[in-house]
């Protein structure tokens, strides 16, 4: 059986739109809309071509899916929309089930965990009217709300409104993020949000909502709060700014132990946690949650916020079809390439290049002379994060990497921190992951002070990293690359940050790679098979 699992809304409040196909509870393909238009986030659009690009890597036709299921059971006639929409767009619609938001997160989370029985947390802006969900969930029986998050007491939102009030736009939560490493928690955030006995308690004066994609989402009263604190966009950053994101994120810390605490006294699980959302994302906070061991593990999927909906979806249909569903055993679900095909992109494109029969030893012999080089291999990851298909690679010992990289190759702020990819088994002698695989790369972990300077462009000012394990299992070529950086400097962790340039959605295509590759400052381009080279 076969079911299509979407995240569109006819709204231009929607964004990261995407599908994901389970056939007999598998997932095995899922595809982010952003990736193929080259519109990050994707506000206010629909996945047509994300869907026909995951109906080519299912090998099926749109008339083949048995059932549709779809987030947003509390929005005014979608059912009606989304069969006017299929039948308009992929000439006929099978049967329609809509699920609420926050269900879809759990059960991204839950069901491509692996574990039998679990703790659930999704955490976000707000969707379906609610801003989050505990839940506890079983494969026996399944999963169970306990408590909703209300939308008026959203921690996401507070997050939102501390981005832009610092002159970034929504989706740039990940740079409060960074810039919070650079300053003092010495502001008292509690007349916005104020930590309670249950969690949190938000205070809605100072927020007024989502009233355009242009508009901040802060209100007046907020504005006069913090006067002296907010930046405009482009303005240069000051000491007081880093004081109100290091103070924003210290909420955070705080706010997400809390409610994960709570959930794990409501829960008869307590050994595992799910968490997923928006929220999921902040792997600062995730950092907090994992040192203070409140759970034996914890699972994020690499798809957490909207961009995981689909495949949410797609698990949900499987069960309402009578099938189990699977554990995620691969993050490449998205489109592939052939050698052909790429040899074509190439040539059309008057390119340098020749072909090799190990990428990998490529790779690392580049790497280890200092060049920056661009990953293309396989299948794309879903989410947000590179995991080692679509990557931009550096070497970690050289220390002005970062400068180099924020500057000449991504365009973006200076202060921004660059991910390490460390082999899994050295894993524990570089950074302080307390036994934890994190092959998604969404927590951030302490670094071991013996090694932080051998690798220092891939710590943070702070004495982090947002670490990034990898298996053989779990990227054979990807692992073989490291490992023989390994084997030429001794040190086996590398740079591993997204294919893409400042504003832009993750590379999808070889056009796309090849595109950022001469716009950047990228000394090679391994696409494939190929060794690109600039012809000078």
């Amino acid at each position: 059986m076969i079911v299509l699992g979407v995240h569109c809304a006819f709204s231009i409040f929607n964004h990261e739109p995407g599908e994901a196909i389970s056939i007999n509870g598998k997932i095995v393909a899922c595809c982010e809309e952003e990736r193929y238009i080259r519109n990050k986030e994707a506000w206010g659009k629909l996945p047509n071509s994300s869907i026909r690009a995951a109906l080519k890597l299912a090998k099926i036709n749109f008339d083949q899916i048995n059932l549709i299921v779809s987030t947003g059971i509390t929005a005014k006639n979608l059912t009606e929309t989304l069969k006017k929409y299929f039948n308009e767009n992929f000439g006929c619609c099978p049967k329609i089930i809509l699920v609420h938001h926050q269900l879809g997160h759990v059960a991204t989370a839950f069901y491509s965990s692996g574990f039998t029985e679990a703790t659930c947390i999704s955490l976000d802006g707000f969707g379906d009217g609610q801003s989050g969900l505990i839940a506890e969930a079983s494969l026996k029986n399944g999963i169970k709300k306990i408590e909703y998050v209300q939308k008026d007491n959203s921690f996401g939102n507070f997050y939102t409104m501390v981005t832009e009030f610092l002159g970034y736009t929504t989706g740039d939560e990940y740079k409060v993020m960074g810039l919070a490493a650079y300053g003092k928690n010495n502001l008292d955030f509690s007349k916005v949000i104020k930590i309670n006995s249950k969690y949190w308690k938000f205070n809605n004066s100072y927020y007024k909502g989502r009233k355009s994609t242009y508009l901040d989402t802060y209100s007046e009263k907020f504005r006069k709060e913090f006067k002296n604190y907010r930046r405009k966009p482009n303005e240069k950053i000051n000491y007081f700014h880093k004081n109100f994101a290091t103070s924003a994120q210290a909420m955070a810390n705080r706010g997400l132990v809390k409610i994960f605490k709570y959930a794990k006294n409501l829960s008869k699980f307590k050994g595992k946690v799910c968490f997923a959302g928006g929220v999921a994302l902040n792997c600062t906070a995730v950092k907090e949650i994992l040192y203070s061991k409140l759970f034996d593990e914890i699972y994020i999927p690499p798809n957490p916020s909207d961009r995981g909906l689909p495949m949410g979806c797609a698990y949900l249909g499987a069960l309402h079809l009578k099938q189990v569903p699977k554990k995620l055993t691969s993050p490449f679900l998205g489109s592939k390439y052939s050698d052909i095909t790429i040899k074509k992109e190439l040539q059309n494109n008057n390119s340098k290049f020749y072909k090799t029969g190990n990428p990998s030893k490529i790779a690392a012999n580049l790497l280890a002379k200092g060049k920056i080089i661009g990953w293309f291999q396989g299948r794309s990851e879903i989410g947000a994060r590179a995991l080692g298909n679509r990557s931009i690679l550096a070497d970690p010992r050289k220390k002005n990497m970062k400068k180099i990289l924020n500057a000449k190759i991504k365009y973006r702020e200076e202060f921004r921190p660059f991910a390490p990819s460390v082999l899994e088994d050295d894993a524990e002698i570089y950074f302080k992951i307390l036994g934890q695989k994190i092959p998604f790369m969404n927590c951030t972990v302490d670094a071991q002070l013996r090694y932080s300077n051998q690798i220092a462009s891939a710590v943070h000012i702070d004495g982090t990293s947002r670490v990034h394990t990898v298996s053989k299992k779990f990227n054979p070529k990807f692992y073989r690359l490291i490992k023989y950086f390994k084997k030429i400097t001794g040190v086996p962790v590398i740079i591993n940050t997204s294919f893409n340039l400042k504003g832009q959605p993750i590379v999808e295509t070889p056009r796309d790679a090849l595109m950022t590759f001469y716009g950047s400052g990228l000394d090679f381009l391994i696409l494939g098979s190929f060794v690109v080279l600039k012809k000078n």
